[in-house]
């Protein structure tokens, strides 16, 4: 999550895997012009509308947290199974940092003996022992740090599916007040009853389908959030 300028698009970020980077499912195509044209109709937006540009910045969207979502056990839409940050420190602990503790130990010089080649040529190629211990020391510092971020999170009582609901909400929210500034972020009264219909809430609600299908949704929690740091409540 990031504390930057909407107008920096930081959640392009999120497209990039780095040291994470493999195959994830086929990415949908996401906001057709049918479905644009709808929401601007449906936003009252005007003719002066950059239905083009608004379209090209919800997709980038779209896919930024499709991506985040897809790789991370959040359960949002069709991405892993939530985890919580107990369950992910126990996991972290016992299948990466202490079997990587081990394994610098078993490659540590008092241990080379049990290694030994000698008198035989064997046919496979050898490891660069040097690389793959600076490798694992590596290992251990990032899953250290990922564990300390995740006890963090704990002690806050932060659920990261919230956070990840009120950043893609922000996001949205951004792109909305650019395009089609008459729609104010804040819901309506009708919007805390049964049949919410204000133009803020058909939109949220349209652009979460959209991305994570109809069992997505933005709770009135996070819609307050969003309009409240807009100093809209």
């Amino acid at each position: 999550m990031s504390e930057n300028s909407p107008n920096q698009r930081y959640y392009l970020q999120y497209l990039e895997l780095g040291w994470l980077e493999r195959q994830l499912p086929e990415m949908p195509d996401f906001f057709s012009e049918k479905l644009i044209k709808r929401i601007c109709r449906e936003s009252g937006a005007g003719d002066e509308t950059d239905q083009e540009g608004f379209a090209k910045e919800l997709r980038e969207i779209a896919q930024a947290y499709w991506v985040a979502a897809m790789s991370s056990p959040l359960k949002i839409g069709n991405g892993p199974a939530l985890q919580s940050p107990d369950e992910r420190i126990r996991k972290l602990n016992s299948t990466i940092l202490n079997p990587a503790k081990k394994l610098i130990d078993a490659l540590a010089d008092h241990n080379l003996p049990l290694l030994s080649e000698w008198p035989d040529k064997l046919p496979s190629q050898s490891p660069d022992r040097e690389h793959l211990l600076k490798e694992l020391s590596l290992l251990i510092g990032r899953v250290r740090d990922l564990t300390e971020v995740l006890d963090d999170r704990k002690r806050k009582g932060s659920p990261l599916s919230h956070e990840f609901k009120i950043d893609l909400a922000n996001a949205l929210t951004d792109v909305l007040e650019r395009h089609i500034p008459s729609v104010v972020a804040a819901r309506g009264g009708y919007d805390r009853t049964k049949d919410p219909s204000s133009a803020y809430r058909r939109f949220m609600t349209e652009c979460g389908s959209e991305i994570f299908g109809s069992d997505f949704s933005f709770s009135g929690n996070v819609l307050d959030e969003v309009a409240l740091s807009r100093g809209n409540l």
